[in-house]
């Protein structure tokens, strides 16, 4: 009986913590797929794991950490992500961009949640895109539409140089990604 009811706890444990974890701790598995939608998943959800694990555990001194004089800080930095994955998200939801460059009422956590929610959410919605959303769902900037693909340019490519930056920040200011994070595998290694 004392096993059986060690073995229901553990496993109730075990469940609580999986469900605590944020849907970027990991990249989930994937099928052998590549077509458009998948290739375009895959690459939001690196920046979604990516992200998650760079900006995880944050403190305010690497908050304010700025590399030089004339540069701009890590919460500033986060700021111009936050501001990325909106445009990311206004593009595949077919949304005009409007672009703001500070989001001072927003706490750090906020900031990193509403980040992370974003990028969710535009893999939500590919999960059913078709071929033709590609096509007909543009990138729109007040007059202007381009094509999805330039997002990949823009915005995304762009999230991932800054992420990048975070990660040196924090290092610089004596506080590196939690150890065990390997972004070939996608995993976070216990």
């Amino acid at each position: 009986m004392k096993l059986i009811l060690s073995l229901f706890l553990f496993s109730l444990t075990f469940d609580m913590n999986s469900q605590e974890k944020n849907y970027f701790y990991e990249i989930k598995k994937f099928d052998n797929n590549y077509s458009n939608k998948a290739v375009i998943s895959r690459f939001l959800h690196s920046v979604g794991f990516r992200y998650y694990w760079a900006t995880e555990g944050l403190n305010d001194n690497d908050l304010i950490y700025k590399p030089s004089e004339t540069g701009i800080n890590c919460r500033e930095t986060l700021e111009h992500i936050y501001g990325l994955s909106i445009m990311i998200r206004n593009g595949f939801h077919n949304e005009p961009i409007i672009r703001s460059r500070s989001y001072p009422d927003l706490s750090y956590l906020e900031l990193r949640e509403k980040t992370l929610a974003n990028i969710k959410s535009s893999i939500d919605l590919l999960e059913g895109y078709d071929e033709s959303d590609f096509e007909n769902n543009k990138v729109i900037f007040g007059d202007l539409k381009f094509d999805l693909y330039n997002l990949f340019h823009g915005p995304i490519s762009d999230s991932l140089y800054h992420i990048g930056q975070i990660v040196v920040f924090r290092r610089a200011s004596g506080n590196p990604i939690p150890k065990g994070v390997n972004h070939f595998m996608g995993i976070k290694m216990d």
